[in-house]
């Protein structure tokens, strides 16, 4: 029974592949082909940004200045670096293997629908929050013309979750929506910090000191230096939100090591746009904040720094700022977190998968879930019960924050072990694409930065329970 199931689960995904090779698209040869052909990059990036990573350059600007910004670019190369790794198995590997999950369940039978379960439960967490930035958000924007009182913050909320519940929701057109999304956020992100930057200026001088390996003053700028360093370098190297690139990339079309050049460049782009939108926000902070006393430890923080930065206009931009960058996570992130929840059911259900081709013929296997009542029910819920913490009389996020805490312990160290465990071998990689001795090291290196940083989550966690 098991041979039987194995050989059909095998005999499914020979026709899935089939399909998606004979209609994937190619990849560009001209350099305007390649722009053109870009997009999962500013998308992904879009959804990984989010208003922790706004304040917490905002601290740091506001706390040291210019001075270790370099960590900054650490943290951002080792993003780049992780999620470029789990683009070349998707796209280089010499098995077959459609998705990273794919990869990941050759390490172990149960690994996909551990990931799809927890990153689905992770996927509520983030909505919660992000529900209530964008119904905040939009609360001050729409505040002089209509007054809603403590209802205002719900209201919105519930209308951003179900405007982004529609867009989720879409099939042949979802991934365009995002492009166009992501475009929309783009473009308020640089009108806001252009704006600020301009307002404000930038040392030039201090900046490429910044970038030079700058020490805070006094004799526990190394240890601070250091400490910054592993925090953000921790907080991205650990991050399920690294999966998303690869789903988003799969459904831009792209399949086969001769996308490998086009991803390479996407993802740059992507990671160089997010270095600069953070960067914005720290310079911003060191020019207005710097050595006043003043910090950032909240969104209503970075609109009263753009205050000082640009004026009157300054919250307006940055409420639309906040409100785009949040909008775009809650349309992003569940959907493909779902989606790997589906996806790891089909790996272990092969049948079910059947089932769904047999009621739909007509649907593209990579669409297969869009008809599937899980996937619906489950979406569904993540994108819409989480406006319930937006009413006046929610219960606390703190049991929340605790649960996201809790599956960042038990998903981070597997996603990072399990990454480098399939890039390295020969045996699953195209000639010339499994990691080389230096690769595996970095991967080594970051990912012990990330257990590091999960272990001082468990501290937390233990500290905040013990307490409580």
């Amino acid at each position: 029974m098991t041979a039987h199931r194995e050989a059909s689960t095998e005999g499914a995904h020979r026709e899935t592949s089939t399909e998606n090779t004979q209609r994937k698209t190619l990849p560009p040869t001209t350099f305007m082909g390649f722009l053109k052909g870009m997009g999962p990059g500013i998308v992904v990036v879009l959804s990984w940004l989010g208003t922790g990573d706004f304040i917490s350059s905002a601290v740091s600007g506001s706390t040291y200045g210019y001075a270790l910004i370099w960590t900054l670019v650490l943290a951002v190369g080792s993003r780049y670096f992780i999620v470029s790794t789990m683009s070349k198995y998707q796209l280089c590997n010499a098995v077959g293997d459609e998705t990273i999950l794919d990869g990941y369940r050759r390490l172990w039978k149960g690994f996909p629908l551990y990931i799809g379960v927890t990153t689905s439960i992770l996927g509520f967490v983030y909505v919660s929050f992000l529900a209530v930035a964008a119904g905040t958000a939009l609360n001050h924007l729409a505040g002089g013309l209509i007054h809603l009182g403590d209802w205002g913050t719900p209201a919105w909320a519930i209308v951003s979750a179900a405007a982004a519940t529609y867009l989720a929701f879409l099939k042949r057109t979802h991934y365009r929506g995002l492009e166009i999304l992501a475009q929309l956020t783009m473009a308020a992100l640089v009108v806001c910090f252009l704006v600020a930057l301009i307002g404000t200026g930038i040392d030039v001088s201090a900046l490429v000191k910044g970038m030079a390996l700058d020490l805070p003053p006094g004799e526990n700028g190394y240890i601070t230096a250091v400490t910054t360093a592993v925090a953000l370098i921790g907080a991205v190297g650990g991050s399920a939100a690294n999966l998303l690139y690869p789903y988003l990339m799969h459904e831009k079309g792209w399949r086969g090591a001769e996308f490998r050049r086009l991803q390479r460049y996407d993802l740059i782009t992507g990671t160089t746009v997010m270095f600069g939108l953070v960067l914005a926000v720290w310079v911003v902070a060191a020019e207005t904040l710097h050595g006043t006393g003043a910090s950032v430890d909240s969104e209503q923080g970075l609109v009263l720094m753009m205050e000082r930065a640009v004026g009157p206009a300054g919250p307006t931009l940055m409420w639309l700022a906040i409100f785009f960058v949040v909008f775009d996570n809650i349309v992003t992130q569940p959907r493909v977190f779902v989606q790997m929840l589906a996806e790891s059911v089909y790996k272990s259900r092969p049948d079910r998968l059947r089932r769904l081709q047999a009621k739909s013929p007509d649907t593209a296997p990579d669409q297969l879930h869009h008809t599937d009542k899980l996937f619906k029910s489950v979406l569904l819920f993540i994108m819409l019960t989480p406006v319930i913490f937006s009413l006046p009389f929610a219960p606390d996020l703190i049991v929340l924050t605790l649960l996201g805490n809790g599956l960042s312990v038990v998903t981070v160290p597997a996603l990072m072990v399990g990454l480098v465990a399939i890039t390295m071998r020969k045996d699953l990689m195209l000639p010339g694409h499994a990691n080389r001795w230096w690769e595996n090291l970095v991967l080594a290196g970051i990912g012990a930065v990330g257990i590091w940083a999960t272990y001082e989550l468990v501290v937390s966690i233990v500290g905040t329970v013990s307490h409580g």
